[in-house]
């Protein structure tokens, strides 16, 4: 495991240096009203749901008014609706935004690591997961607290599965030799020990010793499953 240890090690040492920077109800209520295709109209969606994630750190869920955010975003009431009905509406695209963003990164790492160890892919999952979060804890942990609230089981799913095809097509692209039976289950395992941990330690333990340890147990665990279901 020394070539995981190795990896997770520069990786956390990363996390260290990003998070200095860190100073920096139903479904259909979660879709914007108008379809950001054009550049303008994403970067306005995009404004919002910055301006959303600063208001949020700032004053909390409960306290936050359109008009705070629309100012932070530098844009008008009207095209606030524009966008969305409300702020609940906001906030569940904003959480389903950077899911998207964590998964595109994600896949991104399989298809740089295809074809290696799974120990190799599993460290660079993690890797993208603590960039991704870790970098700027206090927006993740927010988001984190409210996405209960927010998103709907059915909006949870979608992103809990999305997750676990990263997994699968991680496990297939590596070197590993799975039973394609077991890919699945072993996604849906690895997504949970890493979601679990990952959640948990942006909302409980970031300024815990014991951080960096934790993310080389997780890694572990998973690469030791993978390896007790390797065909020889």
């Amino acid at each position: 495991m020394a070539e995981l240890h190795s990896l997770l090690e520069i990786n956390m040492m990363n996390v260290r240096v990003l998070r200095a920077k860190d100073g920096d109800k139903a479904n259909s209520d979660s879709r914007p009203r108008k379809t950001p295709v054009q550049s303008r109209s994403q970067f306005t969606l995009g404004a919002l749901q910055e301006a959303f994630v600063r208001v949020l750190i700032e004053r909390g869920f409960e306290k936050m008014t359109i008009r705070e955010v629309v100012s932070v975003a530098g844009v008008g009431i009207g095209t606030f609706y524009d966008y969305v009905p409300n702020l609940r509406a906001l906030g569940a695209s904003t959480i389903h935004q950077r899911c998207l963003d964590s998964a595109i990164l994600l896949r991104a790492a399989v298809a740089r690591h295809s074809g290696q160890s799974a120990q190799v892919m599993v460290a660079a999952l993690l890797h993208t997961l603590v960039q991704a979060g870790f970098s700027r804890p206090k927006e993740w942990t927010a988001l984190l607290m409210l996405e209960r609230q927010l998103s709907s089981a059915t909006a949870l799913r979608k992103v809990h599965e999305a997750f676990v095809d990263i997994w699968a097509q991680a496990l297939r692209q590596s070197s590993a030799t799975l039973p394609e039976a077991k890919i699945t289950s072993l996604a849906r395992t690895a997504h949970a020990l890493s979601y679990g941990w990952y959640s948990h330690d942006l909302l409980f333990y970031f300024d815990d010793p014991q951080h960096s340890r934790s993310i080389e147990e997780i890694a572990t665990a998973i690469v030791d499953l993978v390896r007790a279901n390797t065909r020889e």
